[in-house]
């Protein structure tokens, strides 16, 4: 939680988020400075910071306080984003027409390809931006400040603090390693000195390696849906459906033609039934041990779940991996270099937060840190 939180600050920038606009008078969840935090920012913020925690972290909504941490950290989020804007601008930090014309390049960028992904011309491409534009409210030469402002503070954070960075050394980044090792072991009680913040954010990496080294499928399946409190001749007649496609494959239908002519998960349909690479624990239980049971081109019986019942083809199997130091020692260089940016961040932005004077208001002043006043 540590990384995700305290780089919160900044995974907005270059966003199209609309203007702060109160829909009445008095409609706000804070004020920095005398500048407006509404409550219309703070639920799109929190909608958005979902999204990144159900990336980074599924298991955070497993908490039972997740709510009251996800309201805290999108409040903090735009009080701390606010007081470096702030401070980018009391610098008076300057940000070149080039440098602009970068930033809003960027942004365009997102903008060359349609929803389904197909290449748009440079004048569709430019009609989608701009029509984003009006969707947000917001005008060009809004946009366009925004996006200075966004550079100022990038430029305001580069200076102030990731130029101070610490380069964790050779020791440092081989204990990591071995408490990573520890916790893919289950062996968690053998690390000493950490916290609890610090326990949360090791779970976190090495889930990701775990995800990394573990033996893993590559699935391709066609679904027969079932509805939730399906009876038991629905559920025996979609078996059956499932039963009658399969012997049309043994026939010689090929399974991509199937899964266009027969699955009901239309999604991966679209991919020729891919489901892409799993590993243990993502496949639900009654179907996972008969996946990872087939061999590489082989069909699989039809295998009911709570969804529907599948026919599993496995595309491609790669067998557990070790965790090496030496191939990792980069990555794990780099993750602890953006622990000492965060608690750097966190410095940085508790002296901002000491020198301002920060109102909460409404129902979230509960989820929201203490008003600090100015001296």
């Amino acid at each position: 939680m540590k990384i995700i939180n305290k780089l919160a600050a900044l995974c907005a920038l270059f966003a199209l988020a609309a203007p702060a606009q109160a829909k009445i008078a008095g409609d706000l969840a804070a004020k920095v400075n005398d500048e407006p935090i509404t409550v219309a920012d703070y639920e799109k913020a929190k909608a958005a910071l979902a999204d990144q925690y159900a990336a980074a972290m599924p298991d955070f909504f497993q908490q039972k306080d997740a709510a009251a941490q996800l309201e805290k950290s999108a409040l903090d989020k735009l009080i701390d984003e606010a007081l470096l804007r702030q401070k980018a601008e009391a610098m008076k930090i300057k940000v070149y027409e080039r440098e602009l014309e970068n930033g809003v390049s960027e942004i365009r960028k997102r903008f060359a390809r349609s929803p389904d992904g197909a290449a748009l011309s440079n004048e569709e491409a430019e009609k989608a931006f701009r029509g984003e534009l009006t969707k947000e409210g917001v005008t060009m030469e809004e946009f366009r400040e925004r996006i200075r402002k966004q550079l100022m503070v990038q430029k305001l954070v580069q200076d102030s603090i990731k130029a101070h960075v610490k380069i964790p050394t050779e020791l440092e980044v081989k204990a990591y390693f071995d408490n990573i090792s520890l916790v893919m072991k289950g062996a968690e009680d053998q690390i000493k000195g950490l916290d609890a913040e610090a326990m949360q954010d090791l779970a976190a990496v090495a889930a990701r390696f775990k995800e990394a080294t573990s033996e893993r499928l590559r699935l391709r399946h066609i679904l027969i849906k079932t509805k939730e409190g399906a009876t038991a001749e629905e559920k025996a007649a979609a078996l059956k459906k499932a039963q009658d496609i399969g012997a049309e494959i043994k026939a010689g239908l090929d399974f991509d033609d199937a899964v266009t002519k027969y699955s009901e998960d239309l999604e991966s349909a679209k991919r020729g039934g891919d489901l892409g690479y799993v590993i243990k624990g993502m496949l639900p239980a009654e179907v996972e041990e008969k996946a990872f049971a087939l061999q590489v081109g082989e069909n699989s019986a039809p295998l009911p779940s709570k969804f529907g019942v599948h026919l599993m083809r496995l595309e491609e199997k790669r067998a557990a991996q070790k965790l090496r130091y030496d191939a990792v020692k980069d990555d794990l260089e780099q993750v602890l270099s953006q622990n000492s940016f965060a608690l750097g961040l966190t410095a940085y932005l508790k002296e901002l937060r000491g020198n301002a004077r920060i109102q909460i208001f409404g129902a979230e002043k509960t989820a929201a840190p203490a008003v600090t006043t100015a001296p």
